[in-house]
């Protein structure tokens, strides 16, 4: 709890004073309290306030009430579609070549744009509206016989996010001009994308430790494995050894 005195407290928001003179805050209802504990600061007395309550973004209950939970980008909104040459393990676990459709992020095709390697073969810019229909004949002939990638409409909200801000409309909307395809960006296959990959991690994937704080019993495991090693190679010799005792005892017999 902290002790507001007259004169020494800050507005929460710029719009406090607002509700100091009519007792309603236009855009931020959570600022309310605090005016209202301030509002008595003004007869002299002292009002314990919670410092949490204090603290209000303004700025996230307003997105909030304007675009709900799930923000929505207009139909009309730009968005880029690229056409990526991955891989899928196959049941005799080798490689086929899937041409699959992605919705590309801003920074995504900054990166491309600058060099960067990549799988991505073309990149086409369209409006949200139209990448939703699904219709690979809106695209160009570069993107026939590829397929939707997964979760294709809640990437395609969330890619054509990234184009609404400030750089993006500046920068790099001119990368890919609305209803153009480009193609020449740093294509490259040496490190593949395999769509069902399965990561299966063990202990050898751990970074190897000295063997001083070795906590995985990994030199304990290196002693068994060298000791059978070695009785492995002995036994032969060892059989050899009784066979010519054996004879030896029988001749002297």
């Amino acid at each position: 709890m902290a002790l507001l005195r007259l004169g020494l407290a800050t507005p929460a928001c710029p719009q406090e004073q607002a509700v100091l003179r009519y007792g309603t805050c236009p855009a931020c209802q959570g600022c309310a309290p605090a005016a209202v504990g301030r509002q008595q600061l003004h007869t002299g007395s002292i009002v314990s306030v919670s410092s949490r309550s204090t603290r209000v973004n303004w700025r996230t209950r307003s997105a909030a009430t304007e675009y709900g939970l799930e923000p929505v980008s207009a139909p009309e909104s730009y968005l880029t579609l690229g056409l990526a040459h991955c891989y899928e393990k196959d049941d005799n676990g080798k490689l086929q070549d899937r041409l699959v459709v992605e919705p590309l992020a801003a920074n995504s095709l900054e990166c491309m744009a600058n060099g960067a390697a990549t799988c991505f073969k073309a990149v086409t810019s369209l409006t949200l509206e139209d990448a939703l229909r699904k219709d690979i004949s809106l695209l160009p002939d570069q993107f026939e016989g590829a397929s939707w990638c997964n979760d294709y409409e809640y990437r395609c909200g969330a890619a054509a996010r990234t184009w609404l801000r400030p750089h993006a409309q500046d920068n790099l909307s001119d990368i890919v001009p609305l209803g153009q395809v480009r193609s020449n960006f740093n294509f490259n296959l040496e490190r593949k994308r395999v769509l069902n990959f399965v990561n299966v991690v063990s202990d050898e994937d751990n970074v190897k430790q000295d063997m001083s704080i070795d906590v995985y019993g990994r030199k304990d495991k290196a002693e068994e494995e060298e000791a059978a090693a070695g009785k492995a190679e002995e036994a032969p010799k060892a059989a050899a050894e009784a066979e010519d005792d054996d004879l030896d005892s029988l001749l002297s017999s």
